[in-house]
């Protein structure tokens, strides 16, 4: 890479990572034009805001006790464990991290809300007053957490199971060792490791999560929706101070994630026997898990089920009784027919479109100079690349309204605020992390052999590149674009932050659908989401064969 692209690459990742972070901190401290940390005295003297920054760390924690519960528990049963089917259900059991968080709160409000189809369907089984439970406050928002955030841990614990060498394991059975010992001394120092990843991971999602607690959290307030009321009343110094205080909580997790990953890792030095899952033998214990995996699907595929299913219902059909009774296309019909209804879905499809393209402008020479290059500045440009992955979504739309609200540099001396580059800007920078590993890993399987013997030959660097590196690269930068693509066009967070009447996105004309009782309309659009990105997915696992 020439030093003007350095410079470029550089331009980019400071004036909308760096510069945008480093001004709301100056916002946070800036009361009646000057400078002053009375929004910090506030924000930790308040009884109201502790009470709100209490809740958010409650609910982090939470999310990672009930999330690790889940997931460990999943992982075991699929990989542990011999399995029947275990593809299709390793498969159906990844499906909520394919989906949009706006479409998985929708679905369980209307199962499991105080109108919903489960909980109307309870009160008339048991002969029942009203709602046996309560959907909403803290334990709604951990359902949905539950729901949305188990696979984290499923993922990483699946992929330590796989690690365990077998013969330490028959070692230790052979000397005598119980399934307690064997389970304390054995396998949890191999998934150790991925339970604390998994653990970081989750307590940033969930102390980050705002559709949830916006939707059904009620009386529970958390900074998340804090932020966004701040910002809708401009109190933009109170906002960018809860912006700092959730960013810098949720640094500490990953900068503690970082040194754990390289200083307490453990990595073998002599590759095991590869482990064999254990069979269950005991008629009635497979018999249990059966049942019990049977439940659990149908708790994975009911959302999914339950949106496709309502996308039918007739419009103001469905007010009185307890299930939908007239069904049509219409809603479909009304999408694809009229101009308004059709337009949120185009501007989502648009605009993460416009973000894709976006990362993968800064994420291929990022991986490049990372990867293979020795620069000096390679070490900069990894820390601003990621940066973002330590930000909760708010904090990242907070931090491009401060910066785009008067003229700089970085806004070709503009102003930003209130056009419609700042949402596909917001998909951009909160998906850049996932793209730059996807792209790193692309660039640490090219062969560098090849790029010097097509070099050798006097082969030009653009018929290099051309006819050596993007055939090699181009599946992985392909998946990492469909990728962000899957990640943006059902967004819900930065969108609430940034979206304007031009450019309304799909979720937000979701949310204005159920609140005008169009809730046939609005699940319509949810099901189209669920199909693209379902597609687009299976696109990626065919492009991605490798990897786990």
């Amino acid at each position: 890479m020439g030093a003007v692209g350095v410079a470029a690459l550089l331009w980019c990742l400071v004036g909308y990572i760096l510069y945008p972070a480093l001004k709301t901190v100056a916002v946070s401290f800036t009361h009646k034009g000057g400078f002053s940390a009375a929004h910090y005295v506030a924000q930790f003297t308040s009884e109201a805001r502790l009470v709100v920054l209490k809740n958010s760390m409650v609910v982090g924690s939470l999310t990672v006790v009930v999330c690790g519960l889940i997931g460990t528990t999943l992982a075991f049963f699929v990989h542990f464990y011999e399995c029947p089917g275990k593809r299709v259900i390793d498969k159906l059991l990844l499906l909520p991290v394919m989906l949009p968080g706006i479409i998985i709160v929708f679905a369980f409000v209307q199962l499991y809300g105080e109108s919903g189809l489960v909980t109307k369907s309870l009160e008339s089984l048991l002969g029942l007053t009203g709602a046996p439970y309560v959907f909403s406050g803290l334990p709604g928002i951990l359902f949905v957490h539950a729901y949305t955030q188990y696979v984290y841990f499923y993922i990483a614990v699946s992929l330590a199971i796989r690690q365990i060498d077998a013969s330490v394991v028959e070692s230790a059975r052979n000397l005598g060792a119980s399934g307690f010992h064997l389970f304390t001394s054995v396998i949890l120092p191999f998934i150790t490791p991925a339970l604390i990843t998994a653990s970081a991971i989750t307590f940033m999602t969930g102390i980050g999560s705002f559709t949830a607690p916006m939707i059904i959290g009620g009386g529970y307030k958390v900074l998340t929706t804090q932020i966004l009321l701040s910002k809708a009343n401009n109190f933009m110094g109170v906002a960018a101070t809860q912006v700092v205080t959730l960013t810098l909580i949720s640094f500490a997790v990953f900068l503690s994630l970082r040194w754990y990953e390289a200083n307490k890792l453990f990595h073998p030095s002599v590759k095991g026997v590869p482990f064999e899952p254990v069979s269950i033998r005991h008629r009635g214990y497979r018999a249990l898990v059966s049942c019990f995996f049977g439940f659990l699907l149908l708790m994975v595929l009911l959302p999914v089920g339950t949106i496709l299913l309502l996308s039918f219902v007739k419009s103001g059909s469905w007010m009185v009784s307890i299930y939908p009774r007239e069904f049509s296309v219409e809603n479909y019909l009304a999408i694809f027919t009229k101009r308004r209804a059709f337009a949120p879905f185009l501007n989502s499809v648009t605009l993460s479109l416009v973000a894709s393209l976006g990362c993968l402008v800064i994420a291929v020479p990022s991986s490049y100079l990372i990867e293979k290059t020795q620069l000096k500045a390679k070490a900069l440009v990894e820390v601003l690349v990621m940066l973002p992955w330590a930000m909760p979504a708010s904090a990242i739309a907070i931090n491009i309204i401060n910066a785009s609200n008067e003229p700089t540099p970085f806004t070709f001396n503009t102003v930003l605020v209130g056009t419609w580059i700042l949402l596909p800007l917001g998909y951009m920078i909160r998906s850049l992390p996932i793209m730059v590993k996807t792209a790193h890993l692309s660039f640490q399987s090219l062969s560098d052999t090849l790029l010097e013997a097509s070099k050798s030959l006097g082969a030009s660097r653009f018929y290099s590149f051309k006819h050596v590196m993007l055939p090699m690269l181009s599946p992985g930068l392909l998946a990492g674009f469909l990728l962000v693509f899957v990640r943006s066009v059902g967004e819900y967070t930065i969108s609430a932050f940034l979206y304007t009447a031009s450019n309304k996105p799909v979720s937000i004309a979701m949310v204005n659908g159920i609140f005008e009782y169009n809730i046939g309309l609005a699940m319509a659009y949810g099901a189209l989401l669920i199909m693209l990105t379902t597609t687009l997915s299976f696109l990626i696992s065919r492009l991605t064969p490798g990897r786990p």
